[in-house]
């Protein structure tokens, strides 16, 4: 792995208001407090996205069905904005970040993984996560930029956000796909894998294992099925109405039930992550990577390995935070959107 030693690091306390970014907000971006998050969602968000949002489809080159959304904007946009979501994540995870960035003058479009929400499953499970390899994702992803995102947006600056598996999806699409994008927002990315202190010879022979006997659509060990019971304490999120919002779109619709992975998606996924940090150094665009200190499933160690392995990668530290940022406290979202909108600013200029 070539080392570079371009990336920016910053350790943010946000315990501490001094450390806090001294960014702007756009105008007329207010970030939602907790105290408003529910009456903000049922009125203002749902307005903008029934006056703004229209979804659609596309086939896939193997027949499955791919879901996405498009907040489009009238006139003269900024750029573009296309969001990859994570594991078992789903449209409804995002509608607060897609209505700010629609907001800040940004065409938005967002797409459901397949195995997720209301794109097609190869699975019959409506609670388990089956992909058969990752080049399946990134493959749907050029398919949606080639056919659908491209010809709408023309030669808008084009920027990715990713969260989590969205972040390995994305990460691997850059590395497949040079020139589709101009920057790229990793929050969380999934580049190493938390295994709760399992060595990594088991974790190799129980993928030889899944492997050899055909087991890939069976359930990966250890994982739960959907039972309905809110679980926000043992959650990646720090603010609850923010999970609860999530959480009750989980229990009105099964197409939202994903909540473990079959054996199939382990083992694309062990077998991707290293591949990612491997070819980081083909990532030549700016990055702007967000991490949490206190992440119970992404491994942190994979961040340093890509922020200091790519040429032009600004990398933020959350200390404390959980896994989804975006579901941070008051103060964590606060200076989570400056920072963004900052880096955003910055590649609109660049491109202008």
């Amino acid at each position: 792995m070539k080392v570079h030693t371009q990336a920016r690091v910053t350790r943010v306390n946000t315990s501490e208001a001094q450390n806090l970014s001294d960014a702007k907000l756009p105008a007329g971006i207010t970030i939602v407090r907790e105290s408003e998050y529910d009456d903000h969602m049922v009125t203002t968000n749902k307005r903008w996205r029934e006056d703004h949002v229209t979804e659609g489809q596309f086939t896939a080159y193997d027949g499955i069905s791919i879901q996405y959304y498009h907040a489009p904007q009238e006139s003269s946009p900024k750029g573009c904005i296309v969001m990859l979501h994570g594991y078992c994540g789903f449209w409804g995870k995002f509608h607060e970040m897609a209505e700010y960035y629609w907001l800040a003058g940004y065409e938005v479009f967002f797409l459901e993984h397949r195995g997720h929400g209301y794109s097609g499953r190869q699975i019959d499970e409506d609670d388990i996560v089956h992909v058969n390899s990752y080049n399946d994702y990134t493959s749907d992803l050029h398919q949606f930029m080639i056919e659908i995102a491209k010809p709408r947006i023309g030669n808008l600056t084009c920027i990715m956000f990713a969260h989590s598996m969205g972040g390995a999806i994305g990460a691997l699409y850059l590395e497949q796909h040079p020139g589709i994008f101009d920057a790229a927002i990793l929050s969380s990315p999934m580049f190493e894998i938390k295994t709760d202190g399992t060595p990594k010879f088991l974790i190799s022979l129980m993928l030889a294992k899944i492997k050899l006997l055909r087991q890939e659509k069976l359930p990966f060990p250890g994982g739960k099925r959907w039972d309905g019971i809110p679980t926000y304490e043992k959650s990646s999120a720090m603010s609850e109405p923010r999970y609860r919002y999530i959480f009750n779109q989980r229990l009105e619709d099964n197409h939202y039930h994903t909540n473990m992975m079959s054996n199939g998606w382990g083992y694309a996924s062990f077998r991707t992550t290293p591949k990612i940090l491997k070819d980081a150094g083909k990532i030549d665009i700016p990055v702007l990577l967000l991490t949490s200190g206190s992440d119970a499933l992404v491994d942190s160690k994979g961040h340093y390995k890509f922020a200091y392995s790519t040429p032009n990668t600004e990398f933020i530290i959350y200390e404390g935070a959980k896994h989804e940022l975006y579901n941070g406290t008051d103060e964590i979202l606060e200076d989570y959107y400056k920072r963004v909108f900052e880096f955003l600013d910055r590649i609109s200029e660049q491109n202008s």
